[in-house]
């Protein structure tokens, strides 16, 4: 029977490291991504095994609740469980520590689209896999998160040949660096993001121009919304809780 909990230690080094000598929401995100999909493929639901039943994963939700965030030459541990299957929806689980402290949680939603038509199917699970999954030790799911009306136009990027990954989609991660690169410098010298919430509403193409759209919620809360130019589609929803640094 495969491990229903998967670990991993990643070490913070200067490949990932943000200017503040911390790993940042770009560096976890991906450090989350590639755990999960580690353990996706020990459970036999990773990408090639998607790729032979003309499927594949995508990211519809993720959370992220950080304590702290980890410096230079930390190691960080990921411990990561998939949830019972939720109609279409799957939910994994991510605990984020250093040593025995939990510094961090997150939870992602996936989908599986079926590779012609691109519509969702329910997720195939190994019934023994399914009815053995652990409990969550997560507190909470993704929100939909609901826009608010007077978002303005803060930056524009266009989909580059880097956003791609293995799949040739727009890596969930690369949403979160569109983000971090239409917050204004000040903000980061002085602010980490304490709470992160993204809503993956449609796919992004290779040279989309996408429109960040921005508005301050209250202090410290901030909302962001990507629409493509060409067609006014709405491609995430966002939200981040800052914090300012006291060091």
């Amino acid at each position: 029977m495969e491990k229903l909990i998967f670990e991993k230690n990643y070490e913070v080094n200067s490949v990932n490291i943000n200017m503040s000598k911390r790993l940042g929401l770009f560096g976890m995100l991906g450090i989350l991504q590639d755990a999960g999909m580690l353990h996706a493929e020990e459970l036999g639901v990773g990408l090639e095994d998607m790729i032979r039943n003309n499927a594949f994963w995508v990211f519809t939700q993720q959370k992220l609740i950080m304590n702290r965030w980890p410096a230079w030459k930390d190691t960080v541990r990921i411990v990561t469980r998939p949830r019972a299957i939720d109609g279409l929806k799957a939910y994994r689980d991510y605990e984020i520590f250093i040593g025995d402290e939990k510094i961090g949680e997150s939870v992602a939603t996936f989908m599986v689209l079926n590779g012609e038509t691109r519509k969702p199917v329910k997720p195939q699970i190994d019934t023994e896999i399914h009815k053995n999954l652990p409990e969550s030790t997560v507190g909470f799911i993704p929100e939909k998160l609901i826009a608010p009306d007077d978002l303005k136009v803060e930056n524009t990027i266009v989909v580059q040949n880097s956003d791609l990954d293995m799949n040739r989609h727009v890596n969930n991660t690369k949403y979160a660096q569109w983000i971090l690169n239409t917050i204004p410098i000040k903000y980061h010298h002085n602010h980490v993001v304490k709470e992160f919430n993204i809503n993956f509403t449609a796919e992004a193409r290779l040279g989309d121009e996408i429109d960040i759209l921005v508005t301050i919620v209250e202090e410290d809360f901030t909302f962001y919304q990507g629409v493509r130019k060409s067609d006014n589609k709405k491609i995430f929803n966002a939200s981040i809780i800052g914090e300012y640094l006291n060091d």
